[in-house]
């Protein structure tokens, strides 16, 4: 009997692989992902694979008896409780490797249609066929300011690198990327605070964790300049929501770009949705033809790696390695 592999949401794209995996796997969907249909769901299967938009919770991972890894297609793990993952000897890895530069790309896509005020100026052109200049749609140069990047991990060097070409100042705020920073001389390490008065762009690239829920809020904004811009294209649960719509309504800040939100999907009639001073994607930084292809082979050689037996890469609780040299963990 084929080991078997459960794919939460329809959010998990593998067509492109998909034959691969049905060569080693019974690959099965599971109806909705609500936590009793994933409990059910994952009784006997071996690999789950899940998107940011499904919760694996202490309870799908204790009832999921034979379940030897979850695999997150994508970065960040905050939905998959890694206590309870690693309690019962169950992997979890993610797919760090594909999107790096894309996401980066977006991020700095956000600044520059906030710098340039594109989006309304698209609005009015569609509106009117034609506008003349107006104080409201002037935009700013980049050459010579300061992009402040909260996190500087993978994608945090990747904006990096393509800002260095703007001719941009760049300073980062990262307690656990001192290698990093110290390898990037273009790139000054600073703290927080001194990250937030000074930047005219505060980019958001660190990891959602209870360290960094809601790390901007109203104290934080308060500290940005009156001029400066928040973009975001981490975790929406970073920042402060009600603080941040108390900012963008008291321009506390000039403008705001999103890629995520505390709260996904974003339900109609949302604050953000009618703030000129906001641009907004839904959760597409990382949606393009050539990242999704290599998100999709990620995730296959992470699936194919645990169902040989082998140590896969990029294993987020590494105390299960130890669980393995005991003889006790699920994927031996």
């Amino acid at each position: 009997m084929k080991p078997k592999i459960l794919i939460t949401d329809d959010e998990v794209h593998l067509e492109g692989v998909m034959h691969d995996l049905r060569v080693v796997a019974d690959v099965v969907r599971s109806d909705n992902n609500r936590e009793e249909t994933l409990i059910k769901a994952a009784k006997n299967v071996d690999i789950v694979i899940v998107s940011c938009f499904t919760t694996i919770s202490a309870r799908v991972l204790d009832k999921a008896k034979k379940l030897k890894a979850v695999i997150k297609y994508g970065v960040g793990v905050d939905n998959i409780d890694l206590a309870a993952a690693t309690h019962n000897g169950v992997l979890v890895v993610n797919c760090p490797e594909y999107g790096s530069d894309t996401i980066a790309e977006h991020a700095f896509a956000l600044i520059i249609c906030l710098a340039k005020k594109l989006v309304q100026i698209d609005k009015r052109m569609r509106k009117k066929a034609w506008i003349w200049p107006s104080p409201e749609l002037m935009g700013i140069d980049l050459a010579g300011k300061t992009v402040g990047l909260i996190g500087f991990g993978r994608i945090g060097q990747a904006l990096a690198r393509k800002i260095d070409g703007f001719g941009m100042k760049i300073i980062a705020y990262d307690p656990y990327a001192g290698d990093a920073l110290k390898k990037t001389p273009t790139v000054e390490s600073v703290s927080l605070d001194t990250l937030l008065e000074t930047a005219d762009v505060v980019s958001i690239h660190c990891i959602l964790t209870p360290e960094t829920q809601n790390l901007i809020g109203v104290h934080e904004l308060r500290k940005m300049k009156k001029t400066a811009f928040l973009v975001d294209v981490s975790r929406g649960a970073i920042i402060d929501e009600n603080a941040l719509l108390e900012a963008l309504k008291e321009n506390w800040i000039a403008g705001a770009g999103l890629d995520v939100f505390a709260h996904e999907p974003l339900p109609p009639g949302h604050p953000l949705l009618e703030m000129d001073n906001v641009v907004l994607s839904p959760h597409f930084a990382w949606y393009t033809r050539e990242a999704h292809a290599r998100l999709e082979t990620e995730a296959l050689q992470r699936a194919l790696e645990i169902l040989k037996g082998r140590m896969p890469q990029n294993i987020i609780n590494s105390q299960v390695a130890a669980i393995k040299e005991s003889g006790n963990a699920r994927f031996i």
